[in-house]
């Protein structure tokens, strides 16, 4: 009788339509079959890269509900009501504590009484300090710290009217060849074997330096041997006298110096001598030596084949140099050299040269300058006079605490540049992680600490990319006698369930009922609920009931609104399997 009724049905939609299956298949369409499934699934690399989430972490819980849904109907289409994933991935939670790197500027120390770009000799600091923190930094947090780093003067300062002595931008035409003639004597040989320092039509650039894109460049040869020498239009025989130049090395050797101030042609009293040499893993060192040839080289690893701005000091009156190292124009000069040396004063300033010997680098020089002051290094503008004088970088360490700018107590610890002797480096960086060696260090520093014991610790961390900055993290002893540091990211599983529409978080527990669950209400004889008409598990209420006590008695720290979907064993003629979905609500589970 049925395949008559279907015959007919089949017959009649010939003549009602077009297409006389298509409404069969649309009727078989529309009774999709839900598939209900249980995944445990952790984020990969790729994931995080496809939800465009680039440092593979979440920055909140806010955005795991938001991206996490569509993601999951993605990976899981045919999964509907009642499916459930545990989901692992990775959660940033933010730092131990912040810490704010903070210099103090001309209008800071104005505040002091002081006109000079530092504290006076005779000021006390830390009279002032916290009042410029507080100005200064805004919105701070109970527990952030801040690194105040300032200068003070050691005694008298003197005023100087900032000269640029020379700027020398290598425009000798678009043919390459050796210097010295393509120059026209400009620049002269004054050692080595002659016409060997070319001259490369290809200029260096950097972006609001001064002698920047214009004319060519000097090429060093790592297997050149000439050296060579150019005049300053003006000597400078007092205070401090200022160097810089763009270079690019697309070689390093073993080190040796290549750029420094000289006195008169003939003489070999050479002052702030710039080298470099290779790091040991293809990477550049550089260095100065005052007025030896024996330099001392900073920490940082530079790129080969990227533009650099080197910038020297030489301090006549005292014999001190020191080198920076930049990436972009700086317009004041920074707190903390890449290197320094101390060697002989009264060195003047007569000639800038030009070195190729046994372990220099290939290379290319663009952009010479030499000056009396930082800023005209910086800018052929007419500057105002500035007073100058010697003065010493410091850095002091506040914690934020009970609305207020403090000195840290108990519970700190700052890094000092004796600490990281003892540790063999100098820094932390990429390349000398804090985690790497601060546990073992804590371990000495502190014997007698005990499990529990949290410890702040702020160091110094040098970067290639914004220089020498304080930072810091928290460590707590342990039971296995070590310090765990804090992990600002962490692995985190949350589980999301499939609400018949979409996938949002959920809570949910699948829990299936054991021998021992039966027992405890009862039904131990043969591990089922039977659900005959007339026994005792025919109503669902009586089901949820003893499903209840069950799960108070196996869980019963549960919080409020935490949710199971329960699978018992149940007999209704037959042996078979049956689900409750419940939530505890005041105290108890309840049907959902």
């Amino acid at each position: 009788m049925k395949k008559i009724f279907l015959l007919l049905t089949v017959f009649s939609m010939v003549f009602a339509s077009c297409e006389p299956l298509e409404d069969i298949h649309n009727a078989i369409d529309a009774k999709e079959t839900v598939i209900v499934g249980d995944a445990n699934y952790t984020l990969t690399d790729d994931d995080y890269s496809d939800l465009g989430l680039n440092y593979g972490s979440f920055s909140s819980i806010d955005d795991v509900k938001t991206d996490i849904p569509p993601f999951l109907a993605d990976k899981y289409p045919a999964w509907g009501k009642s499916s459930t994933v545990n989901l692992g991935y990775k959660l940033y939670i933010g730092n131990a504590f912040s810490v704010d790197n903070y210099n103090l500027v001309q209008a800071d120390y104005t505040t002091s009484g002081s006109s000079l770009l530092g504290f006076e000799s005779t000021a006390t600091p830390a009279d002032h300090l916290v009042g410029i923190l507080t100005t200064n930094i805004s919105s701070p947090e109970e527990g952030d710290y801040a690194s105040a780093q300032y200068y003070q003067f050691t005694g008298g300062a003197y005023t100087v009217t900032p000269t640029v002595s020379l700027e020398e931008n290598l425009d000798y035409g678009t043919t390459a060849g050796d210097l010295t003639t393509t120059s026209a004597g400009a620049w002269a040989h004054h050692s080595g074997s002659s016409n060997q320092l070319m001259y490369a039509a290809e200029n260096l650039t950097m972006a609001g330096y001064p002698t920047s894109n214009v004319g060519g460049s000097l090429a060093l040869s790592s297997s050149g041997s000439e050296d060579v020498n150019t005049a300053l239009a003006s000597i400078i025989t007092t205070n401090m006298v200022y160097s810089s130049a763009l270079i690019k090395l697309s070689t390093v050797g073993g080190g040796t110096y290549f750029f420094h101030l000289m006195e008169e042609d003939g003489s070999y009293s050479y002052s702030a001598r710039v080298g470099a040499k290779d790091d040991g893993s293809g990477k550049i060192l550089f260095g100065i030596g005052a007025t030896s040839s024996s330099l001392t080289y900073g920490t940082t690893a530079y790129d080969l084949d990227m533009t650099y701005l080197l910038v020297t000091s030489y301090n006549i009156a005292t014999g001190v140099a020191n080198l920076h190292v930049l990436s972009s124009v700086s317009n004041t000069e920074p707190t903390t050299p890449e290197a320094t040396s101390t060697g002989s004063a009264g060195n003047s300033a007569n000639r800038i040269g030009i070195r190729q010997g046994s372990g220099g680098p290939t290379a290319l020089i663009d952009g010479i300058r030499v000056s009396n002051t930082w800023s005209s290094i910086m800018s052929n503008a007419v500057l105002a006079d500035e007073v100058v004088g010697n003065k010493e970088s410091y850095t002091v360490n506040y914690t934020y605490s009970g609305g207020a700018w403090t000195l840290p107590t108990t519970g700190f610890y700052a890094i000092t540049d004796t600490d990281f002797a003892d540790m063999g480096i100098s820094n932390f960086g990429s390349s000398t992680s804090a985690d790497d060696y601060l546990p073992t260090f804590l371990n000495i520093k502190f014997p007698y600490a005990k499990v529990g014991d949290e410890l702040q610790v702020l160091y110094k961390y040098v970067s290639s990319s914004s220089g020498p900055q304080t930072r810091g993290n928290s460590f707590t002893k342990t039971g296995n006698n070590t310090w765990d540091t804090y992990k600002s990211t962490i692995d985190k599983t949350t589980g999301f369930g499939h609400d018949g529409t979409v996938w949002v978080i959920d809570n949910t527990i699948k829990y299936t009922l054991t021998a021992a669950d039966y027992t405890l209400v009862g039904n131990g004889n043969y591990g089922n609920f039977d659900v005959r008409t007339g026994r005792d598990e025919e109503t669902e209420a009586s089901r949820v009931a003893k499903i209840n006590t069950i799960l108070l008695n196996n869980f019963p720290n549960d919080a409020e609104g935490q949710k199971y979907i329960v699978s018992y064993n149940i007999y209704n003629g037959a042996a078979g399997v049956w689900q409750l979905a419940v939530i505890k609500t005041g105290g108890a589970y309840v049907k959902q």
